[in-house]
């Protein structure tokens, strides 16, 4: 008996110049080979796991698998770059939703869905899921949309294949997505015993640990270079906002610890500017806290999106800029180049001689606004004013000579687009911060 995984088949990509973890089911030891590379397993309790040395990207090739005369023969493998691209549904969002299209690309770029839980009104299931497949046009109607531009891009960029898992769950909250050990003893969720969901029909997928088991877990370790995470509309009008940089790193400890990668990269999307009417003012925590976890986590960074948002729907159309800019982020981070990837953010308001000088990080060759902006600072008195602003380099200048001011805030609400850049066309970050 031999038994794979379903993410093992033909067409698949397997990460480049590093040890690769195949695993699965059988009742006798267990060989794989592919391109002159071989592993043996002794199966443990009906199960084995062995690694393939390292190989360098290429393909495509044919990986063997062999248990008592037995012999599974996967077909078209390329190695080179795979990359896990999770959250919700904005991430899953697939491309034939979107008004965009694929840049040209002549390497192999594909992808593989798991299969997804589909709710009650809407029982279509994409033929796209649970295989893996070409990123093409030919597919848009089922693969994700800003995954599939981030391919493109570092496919591009490196000429290299580029596998994207696109694991994702439309609606789900955080908490679907931590391990069940983590749920039974973090006090969070000993306080919040009564977990709030917009939408009744999708209250079974956010279980507490529901992804995690049912979606993620199948999948680990399958070898990735990095996770790409965009998610957070579920939990951004609910208390779990103010806890959200906590739940989010519990997650990535989860997650490293699931794939036995202690630096495993996380690459997240802070949400961008949405307005509807079951949205409350809890929008802005939860981007505070997004930020403050990549700040302060470890091999964690974080892209900006907040001019690319829309009033009304919960799905941003352009997930176009959300792939380039993760995969720019990936450039610098992943790849090492020596580029601007990083987005302004805010780091120290300063008093000095009745204004307050706003101090901005990877700025580089100095900020610039498409719009008129919009900076409010708050008084001692409580009373909540906008301030004239002057633009240079890397610092903003607040007017305040006619008031003591002890915080400013730009772009602190859940509806306010964001029209300030740096020279590499990247937005900044929202804030709120003290001045001293």
């Amino acid at each position: 008996m031999l038994k794979l995984p379903k993410i093992f088949q033909n067409g698949m990509v397997l990460q480049r110049d590093v040890p690769v973890k195949i695993w699965g089911e059988a009742d006798c030891p267990v060989t794989v080979s592919i391109d002159m590379h071989s592993a043996v397993d002794f199966q443990h309790d009906g199960k084995f796991s062995l690694t393939i040395p390292p190989h360098e990207a290429g393909g495509p090739y044919t990986m063997f698998i062999e248990c008592g005369g037995e012999i599974i023969k996967l077909h078209d493998i390329y190695y080179g770059d795979v990359f896990l691209a999770a959250g919700q549904s904005n991430m899953g969002m697939p491309i034939d939703e979107t008004d965009e299209t694929l840049d040209e690309c002549d390497k192999v770029i594909r992808i593989f869905t798991p299969d997804r839980i589909w709710d009650e009104i809407d029982m279509r299931r994409p033929e796209t899921d649970d295989r893996w497949i070409a990123i093409s046009m030919e597919n848009a109607h089922g693969i994700s949309a800003a995954a599939s531009h981030f391919a493109v891009d570092i496919a591009n960029r490196y000429d290299i294949p580029v596998g994207i898992i696109s694991c994702n769950q439309g609606a789900s909250s955080i908490r679907s997505w931590l391990s069940p050990e983590t749920v039974a003893k973090d006090p969070v969720f000993a306080l919040n015993t009564r977990w709030h969901t917009d939408c009744d029909i999708f209250s079974f997928i956010n279980t507490p640990s529901e992804q995690y088991l049912e979606r993620l877990v199948p999948l680990a370790p399958y070898t990735v270079k990095a996770v790409l995470w965009y998610q957070g509309e579920s939990d951004a009008d609910t208390p779990i906002a103010y806890s959200y940089k906590h739940l989010f790193e519990l997650l990535v400890d989860d997650w490293r610890r699931l794939w036995n990668d202690a630096d495993l990269p996380f690459i997240t999307t802070q949400l961008t500017y949405h307005t509807v009417e079951f949205h409350s003012q809890i929008w802005e925590i939860l981007r505070e806290q997004q930020l403050a976890a990549a700040d302060e986590g470890h091999n964690i960074g974080m892209i900006t999106i907040g001019d690319a948002g829309a009033y009304g729907p919960i799905h941003p159309m352009e997930k176009k800029v959300v792939g380039k800019r993760l995969a720019l982020y990936a450039m610098g981070m992943l790849y090492g180049e020596n580029i601007l990837y990083r987005p302004p953010v805010c780091r120290k308001a300063t008093k000095s001689d009745g204004k307050v000088i706003l101090s901005f990080s990877d700025a580089g060759e100095g900020l610039y606004e498409t719009k008129p902006l919009e900076f409010y600072v708050i008084s001692s008195d409580g009373l909540i004013r906008k301030a004239k602003y002057v633009i240079s380099g890397s610092e903003v200048i607040l007017d305040t000579e006619a008031f003591e001011v002890s915080e400013v805030r730009f772009c602190f609400a859940p509806d306010l687009p964001v029209w300030l850049y740096s020279s590499a066309g990247l937005p900044a970050s929202p804030f709120r911060i003290s001045v001293s």
